[in-house]
């Protein structure tokens, strides 16, 4: 019996994952030895746009040599957008809006009526990729300037690189998902929550506010998440404890209904929520143990900001992809949590409502892959 030993699409992916493993790697390198004035957002901007168009350029060029296509080998959900989006483009702003309120639900409106409205403007996947990393880039310098608050250049300007040219996001970048839009949103929240917090800027509450309302068209669970974090700071800087306890038991309601939503994201996933479904598809039984559960939030906690997908749910080739950038992540995991401890620790404040945002987005991640 003849055994396959040679998988051209597994070996592409490798072939991707070390060129964006080792590529990044040599411009963090390269970035960490440049003098101070080097860290600036010009330059940063510049570095990300470019770095994510010619690396997008090569891993679409990998998925439409083996694949025909440059979907990056996420049909499944990726079509389904992109169809209705062109459906959108075809009918017009109006009727399209209804269009999409009549087939998706509304944590996908979001993706399909930015994606559609790109697409009434150019009937084009590649435009979308285009701005993708357009948002990629400013989301880079956003989180630059969040850092640089509490950080020394080098090291926000590090940290932001780091982040943006990663392999996953490089891979999201490349695809027809509502995920690159989604965390420039998240993003932007933070970088208006922040701003208000270091300058007083009442504008900027307005700019989280409008941040958040479009987040509950993407992933309302994450804006609740965030909703909860700011009530949690504001809980803690007013002296009054009755408005204190006021504040704790809105925001406890708010997590609430974000475990709802949830919820009901694991039950999309394992086969509509039918159970006997569930239990009768031995890939998902399998994935059922306690050991499972206790990876899945163990991982979840392996740096800021996960990003984990059930290997049930993607293909081996995405994994490999991912797995790249998913290896500085690592390298956070030490950090990240000493920083937690001493910001506790030294009662500074202004790390509270994302430190609590991403304690609560961990849980949840590592509760939805466990329950995959």
């Amino acid at each position: 019996m003849a055994v396959k030993v040679y998988d051209r699409s597994f070996s592409m992916m490798t072939l991707g994952a070390v060129i964006c493993f080792t590529s990044q790697l040599s411009l963090l390198l390269h970035f960490s030895r440049e003098d101070e004035n080097v860290y600036s957002v010009k330059t940063l901007f510049w570095t990300v746009l470019t770095y994510t168009t010619v690396m997008g350029i090569f891993l679409m060029g990998i998925s439409y040599y083996y694949d025909g296509d440059t979907f990056m080998f996420s049909k499944s959900d990726a079509l389904w957008y992109y169809e209705h989006s062109m459906k959108f483009a075809d009918l017009g702003l109006t009727k399209g809006s209804k269009y999409i309120t009549q087939i998706a639900a509304y944590d996908d409106w979001g993706a399909l009526f930015l994606d559609g409205f790109l697409m009434y403007i150019i009937p084009s996947k590649f435009v979308l990729n285009a701005v993708y990393m357009l948002l990629g880039a400013c989301s880079s310098v956003m989180l630059f300037k969040i850092g640089r608050n509490y950080l020394p250049d080098s090291y926000a300007f590090l940290a932001a690189l780091g982040y943006s040219t990663s392999s996953y996001m490089l891979f999201f970048n490349c695809t027809f998902l509502k995920e690159p839009a989604f965390v420039f949103f998240v993003i932007s929240a933070v970088f208006f929550q922040y701003r208000y917090i270091t300058k007083q800027s009442r504008t900027s509450l307005f700019g989280v506010l409008l941040c958040i309302i479009i987040m509950l068209f993407f992933r309302p669970a994450v804006a609740a998440m965030l909703v909860v974090s700011i009530f949690v700071y504001f809980g803690i800087i007013l002296r009054k404890r009755a408005i204190s306890i006021f504040i704790y038991a809105f925001a406890f309601v708010i997590f609430a209904d974000a475990l709802k939503s949830l919820q009901e994201i694991v039950e999309r996933n394992t086969l509509g929520g039918d159970i006997d479904a569930v239990v009768a598809d031995s890939n998902n039984a399998a994935y059922s143990s306690s050991f499972n559960y206790f990876m899945s939030f163990f991982a979840a906690f392996l740096g800021p900001f996960p990003a984990l997908f059930n290997p049930s749910a993607g293909s081996p080739t995405t994994m490999v992809f991912l797995g790249a950038g998913l290896s500085y992540r690592l390298f956070l995991m030490f950090p990240f949590w000493y920083g937690v401890f001493m910001a506790f620790k030294n009662r500074v404040i202004e790390f509270i409502p994302l430190v609590v945002f991403i304690c609560f987005e961990m849980l949840a991640t590592g509760y939805v892959c466990a329950s995959l």
